[in-house]
């Protein structure tokens, strides 16, 4: 009895985890665009599943900061798009990074900065072109040059940074001229670090930051148009 009691435990915790995941990629593709409310009848009826996993996906969902409870006690939001915040939280990011980049710059990372050099220096014909693959990459070679700087708060506050941006962040990797992009700067990047020229190492990352920031907000925009006129002709139909 204890083993089926286990096993079902961690049969419906699966199902919670699937569910939560299944929900974050329609919100992190706009399939749920900001602004939509969706009712949790509608929601478990849409995924297939009963309604005790998709309330324990929606409070994860909610805690993360991607869903508002509305009125009602079964009625829930995607949490609108706030663009300022976001612009916010990549000057708070850049200013992380140049720190990171001075300190680094001042150490010997040799040996760490060159296992980021095998994705990311390597030649065009073997670059990675997934932006999926690209995206994971990206955010591990930004989080590692933070982390490579030895302050654990600033480490754990970069990451927390990093689950916050992930929403729109990922749209950087959606055109191949962008991974391109990232793989050239990325490449010019380590290249400054190895030399230790922290002031082109500090140019490199502000203007690869900058860059990825006015194209995702671009892009952003443009879901966002599309989104809205998705809903308009749904409610003409």
């Amino acid at each position: 009895m204890i083993h089926r009691t286990g096993r079902e435990a961690a049969e419906k915790e699966t199902l919670a985890q699937n569910v939560y995941q299944r929900l974050k990629d329609n919100i992190f593709e706009f399939r749920m665009p900001p602004g939509q409310r969706y009712s949790e009848q509608v929601l478990a009826a849409s995924l297939g599943v009963s309604r005790t996993p998709l309330r324990f996906a929606l409070h994860m969902l909610a805690h993360e900061g991607y869903l508002n409870r509305t009125e009602g006690h079964s009625s829930w939001q995607v949490k609108p798009l706030d663009l300022d915040y976001y612009e916010d939280l990549y000057d708070f990011r850049m200013s992380i990074e140049v720190l990171a980049i001075h300190r680094l710059c001042a150490m010997d990372v040799t040996s760490e900065l060159r296992k980021l050099c095998a994705f990311w220096r390597v030649p065009k014909s073997q670059r990675a072109r997934d932006g999926e693959v690209v995206a994971h990459e990206d955010e591990l070679f930004h989080s590692t040059l933070v982390s490579l700087a030895g302050n654990r708060e600033m480490s754990r506050t970069f990451s927390d940074l990093t689950e916050r941006i992930r929403i729109i962040r990922r749209l950087d990797f959606i055109s191949s001229d962008r991974i391109t992009a990232a793989f050239d700067e990325h490449g010019k990047i380590l290249e400054m670090l190895l030399a230790r020229d922290v002031e082109s190492a500090e140019r490199l990352i502000k203007a690869h930051i900058s860059a990825s920031r006015t194209e995702i907000r671009q892009i952003t925009l443009h879901r966002l148009a599309l989104a809205s006129s998705n809903r308009e002709l749904a409610l003409r139909s």
